[in-house]
């Protein structure tokens, strides 16, 4: 009976090949627990990996195909002139429109000599302003297209592949480019170059596998610079450095925070990069809507490149391309080098797709005032045929603008002014009691009709409207290098003229802090009349202060871009003939020249002081007001608490 239930359990000798199920289970789950191990092991840490490996094979060429290493040595440089940089590489293809002419080397098939035709770099129009400059220079920038490989075995073009040209041999509008490249692998590779009217290039890359494998190949587009750009001038008014719009977000990495960074990527399935001076741009613009990978770099020893001899990149790489054996494979890009004209941004951007590409002007924080403007000047511009009398005309309109706020700060100007031989009384009764000098005063501008806000607001208001006007006559280049009547030839740069030298009078160039130009000097009149108009402020330091702010203002502007200093002219002798007809009408006389003898007496009673002010405190009492309420009217007032009586002394 024993041997018969022994027989049936997997223990016994006969059944000694029967594995358990228990050890069958834990067998299999053993395997699918290792097969999970390992699609896990695969997934998240030999794949990445791979892919980071490939990721900097992939930029290991891109930089090779620039020539840029990841340490500059530093070691003395001869630096070459521009046609003897050119001259290094002879072979060359020419490209030429209404707008832009340069050359294209056949070595690397690299885009580094353009010229802009229109624009030059002083008013003499001798030098046109050069935005691409070949290496060998001591400052370069070029643009390099091409493939990378994902197979070290696949030969791809790099920078020292010489291409031949097949068909046009000169690149014009309506007369494309092809350059054509074979490896001796089976793979053949062209560019062909288009260029429009204007600054746009149209790069359609194409690779013929003509072997019996398939290849993986990534497009990459880069822009590679040395140095700071000669007409770098690094204020906080305008962005001038590596930009890039990826995905939705722009990006501004300027010089200083690349050198520390070092190295900052980002992807997106739109945008372009590149690099923006203040007024040219430079930038590649990948095909929208593929993902591509958007990188900003730079590569020197030195983080503070004093010297200038880091190697700044932009870049952009591109999804890889499966190409099978005898099958092609197309991709096209775009390369803007030109002007940053707005409206020829804003063209490009609907035409082509190009996602917020108008934002490589920085119309910065006030864009809500400074595009409007923009664009008032440039049709007014078009329509009277000169810039500063479009100014002139945009003065009037903002002027006309504002009207009603400046007639109410007028009105209480005036008004202040009519009651000045009062004032005088106050402080000759009051001079001693500061308090209840106060207090009267305010008692009089409250029964007069002045309000102090309606004579700051107005004035707090040109505030943003000027430096929205500073900010468009410094960023846009509708302006630059563009004339006025008589000696102003440029009206973003300050009045050429001097009052030290009676404005060339006298054979002397004054030192540059010491050019006051005419148009400063006539801004100096109209602050200097308007100020007569005005009461003089109740505290001696506020008026002496108000007597040398023109002089101080007009210094400043004297410096500034004289389209500017025209505006802010025009706006204050508008703002007088407004302010004395203002005064005329309340029946106030008007004295452009010298004090009255009401005048005289008050400032004499200012002077003796004491200091007080009046306007301050209404102002403060109304902020309060409109801030919690003018308060219960019901409510019981606080008792005034006396001053104890003193007490009787007794006489001994």
């Amino acid at each position: 009976m024993f041997g018969n239930q022994n027989s049936k359990t997997p223990q016994s000798p006969r059944n000694k090949d029967q594995m358990h199920p228990e050890d069958l289970r834990n067998l299999l789950f053993f395997f699918a627990l290792a097969g999970l191990f390992y699609l896990a092991y695969d997934t998240f840490i030999l794949r990445p990996q791979a892919e980071a490996l490939k990721a900097q094979h992939v930029q290991a060429q891109m930089l090779k195909a620039e020539g840029v290493g990841t340490v500059i040595p530093k070691v003395s440089e001869t630096f070459l002139e521009r046609p003897a940089a050119l001259a290094k590489t002879d072979q060359r293809v020419r490209f030429e429109n209404e707008e832009v002419s340069g050359s294209i080397s056949l070595k690397g098939a690299r885009l580094d000599d353009l010229n802009l035709r229109t624009y030059f770099e002083k008013l003499d129009k001798k030098d046109p302003v050069a935005v691409l400059a070949p290496r060998g220079m001591k400052f370069f920038r070029t643009i390099d297209t091409g493939w990378i490989a994902g197979d070290k075995a696949v030969k791809v073009p790099d920078a020292d592949t010489l291409w031949q040209v097949r068909g046009n041999d000169k690149l014009a509008p309506d007369a494309p480019v092809t350059l054509v490249w074979d490896n001796g692998q089976g793979q053949v590779f062209e560019q062909t170059f288009a260029l429009d009217a204007h600054y746009m290039f149209t790069i359609t890359q194409t690779v013929k596998n003509n072997s019996g494998a398939a290849i993986t190949l990534y497009p990459y587009g880069l822009v590679a610079q040395r140095g700071m750009p000669p007409h770098f001038q690094g204020t906080w008014v305008s962005y001038e450095g590596p930009i890039g719009y990826i995905g939705a977000e722009l990006f501004q990495k300027d010089y200083g925070g690349l050198r520390k960074q070092q190295k900052f990527t980002a992807q997106g399935d739109q945008g372009w990069i590149g690099f923006t001076d203040k007024y040219w741009l430079t930038t590649l613009i990948p095909a929208q809507g593929e993902n591509a990978k958007y990188s900003f770099s730079f590569a020197g020893a030195d983080a503070k490149d004093k010297e200038g001899k880091g190697i700044y990149q932009t870049d952009y790489l591109g999804a890889a391309r499966e190409i099978a054996a005898g099958q092609s494979a197309v991709v096209t890009q775009n390369l803007f080098v030109g002007a940053k004209r707005v409206l020829l941004l804003k063209d490009y951007q609907e035409k082509l797709g190009i996602a917020k590409f108008d934002l490589s002007v920085d119309f910065g924080w006030f864009w809500f005032m400074t595009k409007p403007f923009f664009y008032a000047l440039h049709y007014l511009g078009l329509w009277v045929g000169n810039m500063g009398v479009a100014i002139i005309i945009l003065t009037v309109i903002l002027r006309g603008a504002v009207f009603p706020l400046t007639n109410i700060s007028y009105r209480s100007f005036a008004k202040m002014k009519k009651v000045g031989p009062a004032v005088t009384e106050l402080r000759k009764s009051y001079g001693e009691d500061k308090q209840k000098l106060q207090q009267e005063l305010i008692a009089l501008y409250q029964r007069e009709g002045v309000n102090p806000m309606s004579g700051c607001f107005p004035i707090l208001l040109q505030i943003p409207i000027f430096f929205a006007l500073y900010k468009t006559f410094f960023v846009t280049i509708e302006l630059r290098h563009a004339p006025f009547f008589g000696w102003i030839h440029d009206l973003t740069a300050p009045d050429p003229t001097s009052i030290f030298n009676l404005f060339g009078l006298i054979p002397w160039d004054p030192p540059a802090m010491l050019m006051i130009g005419v148009w400063p000097c006539l801004m100096l009149t109209a602050m200097l009349l308007q100020k007569q108009l005005n009461p003089p402020p109740q505290d001696p330091i506020q008026r002496d202060m108000a007597n040398y702010m023109p002089f101080m203002f007009a210094y400043m502007m004297g410096h500034f871009a004289s389209g500017l200093v025209v505006y802010w002219t025009f706006s204050a002798y508008i703002g007088l003939l407004q302010q004395i007809i203002i005064m005329k009408s309340l029946g106030v006389p008007v004295h452009l020249f010298g004090e009255t003898e009401d005048e005289k007496e008050l400032n004499k009673e200012i002077d003796k002081g004491p200091a007080v002010h009046p306007l301050a405190e209404m102002a403060e009492n109304e902020v309060e007001g409109a801030l919690f309420g003018e308060g219960d009217e019901n409510a019981t007032p606080a008792k005034t608490v006396s001053k104890p009586k003193p007490k009787k002394s007794k006489k001994k």
